[in-house]
């Protein structure tokens, strides 16, 4: 068992995205080709997956520069387990961290939630009783959702406002993104907890929301009508 297990991490080493090794104690006459095919195959998987959860991302670099950002985020990030998706969720904060325009990182942000959202494990479906377990709500700090609609230019960077979207997948299996506003977010944070009712949502919006005179069940019916609020 234990010679089985040193195996394993000594190939961990050497196929893992990110790795230089050369040799190995294992390998004295130098690694065998078949490692070089089997390591061709675990980078080509990594790299392709980054490149398939980042497509809009992707065109915002040239061909040479989205090959030396991937090589580094996967050799400061290598894969820690076999989910490819979930070992990609990192790349926003490393291109944070790496300094490059925030809009950029902002619509790595966007994407990776998106599919998030949509692979997301929670049952969607009317009586739950509740917010739609698949929500997830992120603050942008430019204007990403119209920019994606228009396949984000390179060009053409996204106006600098404060934007707040919503992420979540419906009863029907399809992904949804919809801006929000105040009223939606506290009935969205109101039905997180099951078995609430509309009446009590009032108290909060008097407190929250005092110049608002929207009334809460026609925004509640849209909701429900959305998948948002499933009851």
């Amino acid at each position: 068992m234990g010679q089985l297990r040193a195996l394993q991490e000594e190939l961990n080493k050497i196929l893992s995205v990110g790795s230089e090794v050369k040799e190995s104690h294992l390998w004295k006459e130098g690694l065998p080709a078949r490692l070089q095919v089997y390591r061709n195959t675990v980078h080509g998987n990594a790299y392709d997956t980054l490149a398939s959860d980042y497509p809009l991302t992707q065109k915002q670099f040239t061909e040479d520069e989205w090959f030396d950002v991937s090589v580094e985020f996967f050799k400061k990030n290598p894969p820690a387990f076999w989910e490819l998706n979930g070992c990609v969720t990192g790349f926003p904060k490393f291109l944070k961290k790496k300094k490059v325009k925030t809009f950029i990182s902002e619509l790595a942000e966007y994407e990776i939630t998106d599919l998030q959202a949509f692979i997301h494990t929670g049952i969607v479906k009317k009586g739950l009783g509740q917010t739609n377990p698949t929500v997830l709500t992120r603050v942008f700090q430019h204007q990403i959702l119209q920019w994606v609609i228009n396949e984000a230019p390179s060009t053409n960077p996204p106006p600098q406002k404060p934007e707040v979207l919503v992420f979540y997948r419906n009863a029907k299996h399809e992904g949804h993104i919809r801006r929000a506003d105040p009223l939606l977010l506290l009935l969205l944070d109101h039905f997180s907890i099951p078995g609430a009712c509309l009446e009590a949502a009032e108290p909060k919006r008097a407190k929250l929301l005092p110049q608002n005179k929207v009334p809460l069940e026609r925004v509640l019916n849209e909701l429900v009508d959305k998948d948002l609020i499933l009851l």
